[in-house]
């Protein structure tokens, strides 16, 4: 299948493309410039295979939890070409495509995503089911949730610093990542084409990225 997707959740923006078995794939880690890179790169990465808006199949992103700038990007440049070629956008939840590559483990995943200092957006999975939805908390908060005598596999862009933190603050508890910097684009490919093998529905023009808490401009106004 022909496709594009972006995984937006953090700011380093990873976008991929692929024609058939033909992939190509462009990690920018450009802070606040995003909005200046992510269309030239999707042009670019379009490019490397070949393709054209018109020929894609789908598109699929990272919905969120994340970077209220990057997901509003990410989602906004799909929507765009869902609404000039008719193409489906499929919205991932973030911390499922982090931990996608991990489902088949034996030991309890956490998937994590930093949202400030000490605090993680985060869920826990067991052999690819998800626990509960996502919450954010601070470190101690999400250490408490974890069975002591049990061996925790972090995954995830915050997974390498989680791990440290926690090794260093509760080194009793057996903690360890194997992929701390790993990217979800390959999640996102085999996910999306997952939900269209079982007929699941691509993401409405209502629907809009995953939020686990409101934004700093929303919080300023709420105190005004």
């Amino acid at each position: 299948m022909n496709a594009l997707v972006i995984d937006c959740a953090v700011s380093r923006l990873c976008i991929a493309a692929k024609k058939d078995k033909i992939e190509a794939k462009l990690c920018l880690d450009v802070g606040n410039k995003q909005s200046e890179k992510l269309l030239p790169a999707i042009d670019y990465i379009m490019k490397e295979v070949s393709l054209e808006p018109k020929d894609l199949d789908y598109t699929a992103v990272t919905l969120g939890p994340g970077t209220f700038t990057g997901l509003r990007l990410g989602l906004s440049a799909l929507k765009a070409m869902n609404l000039a070629h008719k193409i489906p956008v499929y919205g991932i939840p973030s911390l499922d495509a982090y931990a996608w590559p991990f489902r088949k483990s034996l030991e309890s995943v956490v998937s994590l995503i930093e949202a400030k200092e000490d605090e993680f957006f985060y869920a826990f999975y067991l052999r690819g089911e998800k626990i509960k939805p996502e919450e954010d908390k601070e470190i101690s908060e999400i250490i408490k949730q974890f069975d002591a005598e049990a061996t925790i596999l972090a995954c995830g862009p915050a997974s390498k610093v989680f791990v440290e933190r926690s090794n260093e603050l509760y080194p009793l508890y057996s903690v360890h990542a194997f992929t701390p910097e790993n990217d979800a684009c390959d999640s996102l490919f085999q996910i999306a084409e997952k939900m269209i093998e079982n007929k699941e529905s691509p993401m409405q023009d209502y629907d809009g990225p995953l939020y686990v808490r409101k934004s700093e401009a929303e919080l300023n106004l709420e105190k005004k």
